[in-house]
């Protein structure tokens, strides 16, 4: 038996894991407790999220047969994840959080999908990462027009009509697994 791993991991601004992390599965619900991270001087946001989205491309040989398994996490990161004023107890604003991390979700759960349909043709290894590299941008694009969208959190109508857009996403996906 014959075995390849591959593991690509993106992390929003930053290309090492932090020590800490943790996963959807394991705590899908963000509380202040999680942002442990220093913010950057003069930032005018009030929080930040750091979370991505990781695969682990497992191929074996099994009787002439090439068995191809790729494993999708979403991961968050405390130490880079913070919030301005320590003190902070916002709920609207954890909501405002709370929805990036259930994006990474969600193209989590994308990228698990379209690895299901996914068939190998010549450059195995190639052909996941552009997969990868394709969602990977849509969630950095769909994070970053939320964040427009509600101007951070702060238009009320706008984070209510994000917040169901993306809980029934996930619903709708939670589905399909």
């Amino acid at each position: 038996m014959n075995v390849v791993l591959f593991c690509f991991s993106f992390v929003l601004f930053f290309f090492t894991d932090p020590v800490e992390k943790f996963t959807y599965k394991e705590r899908p619900q963000l509380s202040w407790s999680d942002f442990k991270g220093l913010p950057p001087q003069n930032t005018s946001h009030a929080a930040s999220v750091n979370s991505g989205i990781s695969y682990l491309l497992t191929t074996t040989k099994s009787d002439g047969d090439l068995l191809i398994d790729v494993a999708v996490t979403t991961s968050f990161y405390p130490q880079l994840s913070w919030k301005k004023n320590s003190n902070e107890n916002n709920p609207s604003l954890l909501k405002h959080e709370q929805v990036h991390w259930d994006i990474s979700e969600l193209y989590a759960r994308k990228l698990r999908a379209a690895y299901k349909k996914y068939i190998p043709k010549k450059n195995i290894k190639k052909e996941v990462d552009g997969i990868f590299q394709k969602l990977e941008n849509e969630r950095q694009q769909t994070q970053h027009a939320y964040d427009r969208a509600t101007k951070h959190g702060l238009l009320k109508e706008a984070q209510e009509k994000w917040s169901a857009q993306i809980r029934e996403e996930l619903f709708k996906t939670s589905l399909e697994a």
